[in-house]
């Protein structure tokens, strides 16, 4: 399967860090090595995809500054094929600050993401049997302007590729916090096959909506399907994952990737365990992994079943750092 990836991109700057670093004024906090390397969903789910045998290619906005010749390094190193938009703007970069067993905290610059229009990709001429786009809400014009993935996605359909999209966390005083998410997803997962966020970035969007159990995640899951997804994935960390799925229908309309599994995908819903990790090696890049091990699955022709537990497995690699399944 011919895997497009397009979206938000940057590179993550992550300092070693055996404590939380203090912010008091003054005083001299001492940190470990720096490290470079690129991050947003559209690299990361094309670099796990990359790994796992996936023909797959990704559609970045690139900026103008002095970490742009950084930025393009990564991605040459990468040796996965890019279809590059250049903007004179600066480069989007990610503060990552991580220690210990905890979860990472991000300071978010976004620079080139800014303005990316997902309708500026000839996805005619790359004809990709499925488009994945990822996170939203950290792509500025995406926000403001209602219609452009819906745009891209409707493009998309008519030329038979399955769409899929994965969310990010909405935050606090962001453009995104400003937009009317229920009419947003009313909007676009119409022309969505594949939904794979957290509980996390539903919450944030559309309100708070109690803990991650089960009960919840297959609510909110088949909430999601009800607006017209055909798969969706909804993961809770360590609580777990649903993957819930539209009706026979529903599936045969999702393009070039679900189009043939209609029979078998229809009308399940399954949940799956996360694996018990005390201390990942990392927890930067494990939502973008599931993504990526379901797509893989999906391309595969597994079951609906066998499509999550691969995905599990992937993530579980992913937070221990281990070679793939």
């Amino acid at each position: 399967m011919k895997v497009l990836t397009m979206g938000h991109a940057c590179v993550d700057i992550t300092p070693a860090l055996n404590s939380s670093p203090g912010l008091e004024p003054g005083i001299l906090y001492t940190v470990g090595p720096l490290s470079m390397a690129l991050g947003g969903a559209a690299v990361n789910t094309a670099r796990k995809l990359h790994e796992l045998g996936t023909d797959v290619s990704m559609a970045l906005a690139s900026g103008d500054d002095d970490l742009a010749p950084v930025y393009r390094e990564l991605l040459e190193r990468l040796g996965i094929p890019m279809h590059l938009v250049e903007t004179p703007l600066s480069t989007s970069y990610t503060i990552v600050v991580q220690h210990g067993g905890h979860d990472r905290t991000f300071w978010q610059h976004e620079g080139f993401n800014a303005e990316f229009d997902p309708r500026d990709i000839d996805l005619a001429a790359l004809r990709p049997e499925l488009l994945h786009a990822g996170y939203p809400s950290l792509m500025p014009f995406w926000c403001r302007n209602v219609t452009a993935l819906r745009d891209a996605f409707d493009a998309a359909k008519a030329l038979g590729i399955t769409t899929s999209l994965d969310l990010a966390h909405v935050a606090d005083g962001s453009v995104a916090s400003t937009v009317d998410w229920a009419a947003w997803f009313a909007h676009t997962l119409r022309a969505t096959d594949i939904l794979s966020p957290s509980w996390d970035d539903v919450a944030s969007a559309l309100g708070p909506r109690g803990e991650p159990t089960r009960d919840s995640l297959a609510a909110a899951a088949a909430e999601l399907v009800a607006q017209g997804v055909a798969v969706v994935q909804l993961s809770a960390g360590r609580a777990g994952f649903l993957l819930r799925t539209a009706d026979r229908d529903r599936l045969a309309r999702g393009g070039a990737a679900l189009g043939s599994l209609a029979d078998q995908w229809a009308d399940q819903e399954l949940w799956f365990e996360a694996e018990a990790i005390e201390r990942p090696a990392t927890t930067v890049g494990a939502g973008d992994s599931l993504t990526a091990g379901l797509i893989h699955a999906i391309g595969l022709g597994l079951s609906p079943g066998e499509a999550g537990e691969f995905a599990r497995r992937v993530a579980g690699a992913h937070l221990r750092q281990e070679p793939l399944p």
